[in-house]
């Protein structure tokens, strides 16, 4: 398995994949370069600190090798933020700090998948395969969530929405905010 890093955050990146891509990734960045690190088979994405994940300076484009499992994490906040990752076979998908103005196009699952916000969700959208069981948990609670068909006001802490089979299901997601959630939709494709 291989682990794509983002630190301390990411802003105005996109993630797609190419199944002939001959490296585990290529990457392409604007304004100040991040130093890209790749010890096993981790790929860390290291931007200056004296960026915020606000700043629209900054914008990239990494593209993963379609044909291997993937990890994803950004470690400090992520805000515009555009993944494909049909084409992956993505083993988790780890938001730390938060995420604004997020939307992520999951592929089929292989097992049981996890998808974690640590910290807030604004504006964030998850799209999934319909024959994919999903589980999504606000622990903060939210507000404009909309889980398939089903368009909810606010939601109180705690809550929890999944799919009939979830529970049973071996290929599913398990989405996880752990903050409060404005304008959260998870969509089927």
């Amino acid at each position: 398995m291989n682990t794509i890093a983002f630190v301390p955050s990411a802003a105005g990146i996109t993630i797609g994949s190419d199944a002939k891509l001959e490296t585990p990734y290529r990457a392409g960045f604007d304004g100040v370069l991040p130093d890209v690190r790749v010890h096993g088979g981790t790929v860390t994405v290291v931007f200056p600190r004296s960026f915020h994940v606000r700043d629209r300076r900054r914008a990239g484009e990494v593209v993963l090798k379609g044909t291997e499992p993937w990890r994803i994490e950004v470690r400090g906040g992520t805000s515009r933020l555009t993944a494909d990752l049909r084409g992956l076979r993505v083993t988790a998908l780890d938001l730390q700090g938060g995420a604004e103005q997020v939307a992520v196009e999951l592929p089929a699952p292989e097992g049981s998948v996890p998808v974690r916000i640590a910290g807030g969700a604004s504006h964030v959208r998850f799209g999934c395969p319909t024959s994919v069981p999903v589980r999504l948990s606000l622990i903060g609670g939210g507000t404009g969530i909309t889980f398939g068909e089903r368009h909810l006001g606010a939601v109180g802490a705690g809550t929890t929405l999944a799919d009939p089979g979830w529970q049973d299901g071996t290929d599913r997601y398990d989405i996880l905010v752990t903050g409060g959630a404005d304008t959260l939709t998870v969509e089927r494709w």
